[in-house]
């Protein structure tokens, strides 16, 4: 008599694949509307105090007729320029 021993067969974990897969087509999809898509323009109404600094970028600046004016020779030049302090201890090893 022969002691016939099968080995179990390994049924699919149908649920792990299925998420796998789900998980995968969610990439693709994602990235797909993420890089590949043109995205919608967005309306902006603009207020009309900022319309009118388009007006003040077309101004043309002198800098020789500003030196020469009265408004600018009346700026005086600070003497003493700040000066930062000085970082850290003179000697590190002193205790506080």
């Amino acid at each position: 008599m022969a002691i016939v021993v099968e080995e179990e067969k390994k049924q699919l974990n149908w649920v792990a694949i299925l998420s796998t897969l789900f998980i995968i087509v969610v990439v693709f999809v994602g990235s797909y509307f993420l890089f590949f898509t043109k995205p919608e323009l967005i309306e902006v109404v603009v207020p009309g105090q900022l319309k009118s600094l388009g007006d003040i970028s077309t101004i043309d600046f002198n800098a020789e007729e500003m030196a020469e004016s009265s408004i600018f020779k009346l700026l005086r030049r600070v003497e003493e320029a700040p000066t930062p302090p000085t970082a850290g201890k003179n000697n590190p090893f002193k205790p506080f």
